[in-house]
């Protein structure tokens, strides 16, 4: 069988991947003890923190497996993923697997063709993209003692107490929905890569998904007006957005390079601006 794979798009950089043939032969084994004697294989580019990440055909299917050395930053983002897979299976390619071994820490995920959703004003997939954020955000959250960092957290440096409780919530949120991360097959898009889940106010992945369009193109007036079919989006306060912007601010001027900080922070601002006068 041959595998297609979503290929990078222009410009797009990331770390030297191991392809499939080359992996620890124990962990090639642990994996095949789940999906089978491995026919075909095929890199996938997509994402920045894996050392590891193949597309695999067997005579039961196609699989995705990403993998980490033990190690790396991102085992803990590999963990928080493993910990959410079983309650977004409404909206992401089934998890299958975590093996931890040889050195090693790798996920086995089943395998959706698709390609990377297409954010850009007019895209035929902004319907479906659009239905996935509605169902994210009405996902029931995970248990209470499942060991999930509160996005409010993340902005505890940006913002005092009273904002910061205007960005909490028990909703569980992905918090990185950029292109690559959200698959198209064009009747339905997945979410996938679930490495910085938190839990927060749903509306959050909303506004972030917003923020997103105005990357490709659209306007803030057309972006927003695209996130009103999610319905938690029209219960935003201006309070609540302008939390969100003020914390994205600050934190693009102490992290970011200039001309980015500059960039984003206007796109923030525009967002808030929009939100305001609706």
């Amino acid at each position: 069988m041959t595998l297609r794979v979503p290929p990078p798009p222009p410009g797009f950089q990331t770390a030297p991947r191991i392809p499939w043939p080359d992996l620890h032969p124990e962990v090639r084994a642990c994996v095949e003890e789940t999906v089978g004697a491995v026919g075909d294989s095929a890199t996938v580019w997509a994402g920045y923190s894996c050392d590891f990440a193949s597309a695999l055909g067997t005579s039961s299917g196609s699989f995705f497996v990403k993998g980490v050395r033990h190690g790396h930053p991102a085992v803990a983002q590999q963990y928080v993923e493993a910990t959410v897979a079983p309650y977004v299976t409404e909206l992401s390619p089934r998890l299958l697997r975590h093996i931890s071994t040889c050195g090693w820490d790798v996920l086995v995920f089943e395998y959706v063709e698709a390609r990377h959703a297409d954010l850009s004003p007019g895209s035929a997939d902004l319907p479906c993209v659009a239905d996935a954020l509605r169902r994210l955000t009405t996902l029931p959250p995970p248990d209470g003692d499942v060991p999930l960092e509160r996005v409010s957290d993340r902005w505890a440096d940006y913002l005092d107490a009273t904002a910061l409780r205007l960005l909490d919530g028990e909703s569980l949120l992905h918090t990185d929905l950029n292109p690559h991360n959200l698959l198209s097959c064009g009747k339905r898009a997945y979410v996938v890569d679930w490495a910085t889940a938190a839990r927060g106010p749903a509306w959050l992945d909303v506004a972030h998904a917003v923020l997103r369009l105005m990357e490709h193109g659209h306007t803030a007036a057309d972006a927003e007006a695209w996130a009103r079919q999610v319905p938690c989006w029209s219960e935003v306060s201006a309070a609540e957005i302008d939390a969100l912007v003020t914390a994205h601010v600050r934190a693009w001027w102490a992290l970011a390079e200039p001309d980015d900080a500059r960039r984003c922070s206007a796109r923030l601002i525009a967002l808030g601006g929009v939100n305001r006068a609706r």
